[in-house]
């Protein structure tokens, strides 16, 4: 691992618990957050580099810092009802990473890694909130999945835009991420 990696590693993760603040409590335990958009914007940039960053992000969390939605921190989080859904983010961060990798980071590539991304977070989301709430997996899906497709992937939608546009400046700026 390299010194870039570990700054984009600490970057993303501060980006991530940034926007996982921004975040509307919903009934059925998991709240509306930007997280997703951060393991996006990772994937995007990054590639499977994102993987770092979200897993500092985790570990951050599982330490008790409060990086996680609505300022809330510990390993309590990440083996209750939402904890799936954050370790879904270390997992896409790998593979969807390297979806949008193998693909050059192509547009194709970054919509094929968005669609896998959430495919991973929601199963793993979904899994963990069914089980740690004794919900059936229908239940499950219907309170912390459904709802949030169409913003997750609207979210996934300005992320490619913004990532575009960043691809753009960095260079300008003197800056190359995947150097």
């Amino acid at each position: 691992m390299t010194i870039r990696t570990v700054v984009q590693a600490a970057l993303l993760a501060t980006i991530t618990a940034v926007l996982a603040q921004i975040a509307i409590p919903l009934p059925g335990g998991v709240p509306f957050t930007l997280q997703v958009f951060g393991v996006f914007l990772g994937i995007f940039l990054l590639g499977k580099k994102a993987f770092w960053g979200m897993l500092t992000y985790l570990l951050l969390g599982a330490i008790g810092l409060p990086v996680f939605a609505q300022a809330q921190g510990g390993i309590g989080i990440i083996l209750g009802p939402t904890g799936g859904y954050i370790a879904g983010f270390v997992i896409s961060g790998l593979v969807g990473g390297y979806v949008v990798e193998l693909a050059k980071f192509d547009l194709k590539g970054k919509i094929l890694g968005l669609l896998v991304s959430l495919v991973i977070i929601y199963f793993t989301g979904t899994v963990q909130l069914a089980f740690t709430t004794k919900l059936s997996i229908a239940e499950a899906l219907a309170v912390g999945t459904l709802p949030f497709i169409p913003l997750d992937i609207l979210k996934g939608v300005i992320a490619i835009v913004l990532s575009k546009y960043i691809d753009r400046a960095l260079p300008r700026a003197g800056v190359n991420i995947n150097g």
